[in-house]
Order: C-alpha cells, then sequence, then structure tokens
C-alpha cells in the first residue's frame, strides 16, 4: 500500500472512530506508520487541566515517552513548533535552533538523524496534542510525509479533541417531524425539507429582524390556521434558518384559546381581540377566563407574561 493510500485510509477511520480510546490510538498509530517511516512514533493528547501531555501510542523507549509527556511542552523548540501550526522536521529547523532539551535528550544520545513534530489543532484553534517521529535514516520523513500529515492534521486535531462536534442546526430535518427552510438576504426563500411552511414566518416578520439583531437562536410559539407551530430561528452566514414542527398547544389550551392569550399578550382589549376574530366581546371574555383558569394566572397580565415565557408570537 502506497502512503497516499495509507493516509486515505486513515483518515476514514478517524472520521468514524477518532483515537481517544486505546485500541483506537494503537490503531492511529500503526496506520501513521506507514504514512511516517519511523523509528520511534509517538501520538500524544494534551491536558489542560494538568498542563501536560498524555501518550496515547508510543514506540519510542518509556524514558523518552516520559520526557515527551511531562517536559517536552517546556522547551523553547516546541513552543516555536506550535506556532507555526505545521508538520516541521530537523532538517527545517535553523542551525542555531537546533539545541535544547529536546535535541540534548532526545535525538542526539539516541542518533536520529531526522524526525518530525506536528501540532495538533481542535476546529477552533484549541491545542489538543501532537504526533512525534523519529528516524536513524537522515531521508525521512521526505517531503510528501510531511505533505500527507498536514492532509491528516485537521482530522487528528478533531479525533483528539474532548470536546465533541456541534450538532449542525438542520440534522433535525430528518426526523419525520421538523420542516425548515432558509430565508437568504433579499428575502428569497429556499426550501430545506420536503414540507416547509414558509408563510409561517413570511418576510417581513419582526422575528427575522430580531433574530439578526439578537446575533443568536430564536425559539417562538405561533398559532397559524387551525394549529400551533414550535418555531426555531438561526442566524447563519447565509440567511435566516427557520425550523418548524407542529406540537400541541400549551395548558390544555385550545387554539382559539391561544389566539386570544397572544392577543392579550399584545395588550389588546376585549373588543379590539373581539373584532380582529369576528366574534362577540362576551365570547372573548369567556376564552380569557378559561385561559386564565388553565394557565393559573389571576390576571390578564400574569397570563401576558406566561404567553411571553412560552415565546407565544402575538
Amino acid at each position: 500500500m502506497t502512503a497516499l493510500a495509507a493516509a486515505q485510509d486513515l483518515r476514514s477511520f478517524l472520521r468514524r472512530n477518532g483515537s481517544r480510546t486505546v485500541g483506537s490510538a494503537l490503531a492511529v498509530a500503526e496506520g501513521l506508520r506507514a504514512v511516517v517511516p519511523s523509528d520511534c512514533l509517538a501520538l500524544s493528547v494534551w491536558d489542560p487541566v494538568l498542563g501536560r501531555h498524555r501518550a496515547l501510542a508510543s514506540t519510542y523507549p518509556a524514558v523518552l515517552t516520559g520526557f515527551l509527556d511531562d517536559d517536552m511542552h517546556t522547551d523553547p523548540l516546541f513552543g516555536l513548533v506550535r506556532r507555526t501550526g505545521t508538520p516541521t522536521r530537523v532538517r527545517d529547523l535553523p542551525v542555531q535552533r537546533r539545541r535544547g532539551d529536546i535535541f540534548e535528550l532526545v535525538i542526539l544520545p539516541n542518533g536520529f538523524r531526522d524526525g518530525v513534530t506536528q501540532c495538533l489543532f481542535a476546529g477552533d484553534g484549541r491545542y489538543v496534542g501532537m504526533l512525534n517521529a523519529s528516524t536513524l535514516d537522515s531521508r525521512h520523513p521526505d517531503d510528501d510525509t510531511v505533505a500527507l500529515l498536514a492532509l491528516l492534521g485537521p482530522d487528528l486535531g478533531a479525533a483528539l479533541d474532548p470536546v465533541p462536534p456541534p450538532v449542525p442546526v438542520t440534522a433535525r430535518l430528518g426526523d419525520g417531524v421538523t420542516e425548515g427552510f432558509l430565508v437568504a438576504p433579499g428575502g428569497r426563500v429556499v426550501s430545506l425539507s420536503a414540507g416547509p411552511r414558509p408563510e409561517l414566518l413570511a418576510p417581513p416578520s419582526p422575528l427575522l429582524g430580531e433574530v439578526m439583531g439578537v446575533g443568536g437562536p430564536v425559539r417562538r410559539l405561533l398559532v397559524h390556521g387551525d394549529g400551533v407551530h414550535e418555531i426555531e430561528a438561526y442566524p447563519t452566514a447565509r440567511g435566516v434558518v427557520v425550523l418548524h414542527r407542529e406540537v400541541p398547544a400549551p395548558a390544555g389550551l385550545t387554539v382559539r384559546e391561544l389566539q386570544v392569550l397572544a392577543a392579550v399578550a399584545g395588550g389588546a382589549s376585549n373588543a379590539g381581540i373581539a373584532a380582529v376574530l369576528g366574534v362577540g366581546a362576551r365570547t372573548v371574555g369567556t376564552h380569557v377566563e378559561h385561559v386564565l383558569a388553565k394557565t393559573g394566572c389571576r390576571t390578564r397580565a400574569a397570563a401576558a407574561a406566561r404567553a411571553a415565557s412560552w415565546g407565544l408570537l402575538a
């Protein structure tokens, strides 16, 4: 198997399994040996609480593995490699930099002629660990090896990261209940599922402006027609992603009672609500009594506060 094929296989393995468990780490280390010709190799994770590394897998002698774990990060040369963010070979270092504990305790006493250190980072830039490989053959690692390590770097970093990757908001579109659409700049609507209902939040809905104003997700409850919908809106670089699903009305309210509550929360009087809904003021009064009883609220103001806590849109 060529080094490129080995790197591709390792990349697929990392994306499926990561490397945090002992078995996975050993498999990753073995895969790396097929990519990086070396006499000793170690994959280490950084512990930010203890301020040290921990080797997940290592073929270095125990005393050298201990140095990699406990002391390597204190060497100024390590700081230089970390700042570059790229795989760095011994031969890549200026001659005046080839000194310090890494050279005096690891490289020179053990006859290593070359080697590579790669600092690994999570997707958000956090340092999460490192790869070290040392060789007795000055021909390795060659330029192709360095290029393959650079290719593998993001996947190795993601595999070492203890923070699980965020689940995209659109992941729920496959649950069979949630539908969604994107409101792009200019009001253009892009469907994200089979049955989106953009009329629920059609521009110029004030909720769209609210989402962009707060710069974060907004969740609301909306009565539309004869149904109640939970609306979630998320600002993105390409517009506002809107997810929606039909839900039962809270507190055992009917859809009509929820409509009345939304109007009460908006400050409307019984007469004003009656005019909008096309019913009598006494009927609205009865609905208000039912709302207060079902929500356990004693006043219209308390009911309006309850509606606000639900994110009920007027």
